[in-house]
C-alpha cells in the first residue's frame, strides 16, 4: 500500500470505531426512550400518544412524544388561526409546547433537543393536532 492508502484506511478504521461507539450509546438511549414512551402509553393510552425519531446526539433522547390536545387546547389552536393576522406556525408550536410529554417540561434534555432540532415544534404540534381527530380508512379496510 502506498502511504496515502494507509492513511485512507487508518481514517476510515478510526471513522468506523468512533460510529461503532456512537450507535451503542443510541442503543442504550433508545432503550430508555421506550421504556419512558411505554409508560406513557398507559397513562395517555396507545392511540393518544405519537412520536417522532430524532437524530442521535449524544445526552439527547431519540425521540419526541406528544399527547393528544384536550378540547381547550384544541379550541385555542383554532382561535390562533382566526386570528386577524393568523400565524399557523406560531399556532402549531403553541399546541406542541403544552403537549410534548417526553421529554417532560422539568427534564433539561428537551430545551437542548429543541434547540438543536428548531423545526421540531411545529412537526410536533402537527402530530399532536392530528391525535385529536379521526383517521381516513384505508381503501378496501374497514
Amino acid at each position: 500500500m502506498t502511504e496515502a492508502a494507509d492513511l485512507v484506511a487508518e481514517v476510515e478504521a478510526r471513522r468506523a470505531a468512533r460510529k461503532a461507539a456512537l450507535e451503542e450509546q443510541r442503543l442504550t438511549q433508545r432503550a430508555l426512550d421506550l421504556e419512558a414512551l411505554d409508560a406513557l402509553e398507559v397513562e395517555h393510552g396507545d392511540s393518544n400518544v405519537a412520536t417522532l425519531d430524532v437524530p442521535y446526539s449524544p445526552g439527547l433522547p431519540t425521540l419526541v412524544a406528544v399527547r393528544c390536545p384536550t378540547s381547550p387546547e384544541l379550541k385555542r389552536y383554532q382561535a390562533r388561526l382566526r386570528e386577524r393576522n393568523p400565524n399557523p406556525i406560531t399556532a402549531a408550536e403553541e399546541v406542541a409546547r403544552v403537549c410534548v410529554v417526553f421529554p417532560s417540561s422539568d427534564d433539561p434534555t428537551r430545551a437542548t433537543l429543541l434547540d438543536a432540532r428548531p423545526g421540531l415544534l411545529v412537526q410536533l404540534g402537527t402530530l399532536a393536532l392530528g391525535l385529536a381527530t379521526g383517521r381516513a380508512a384505508e381503501e378496501g379496510k374497514e
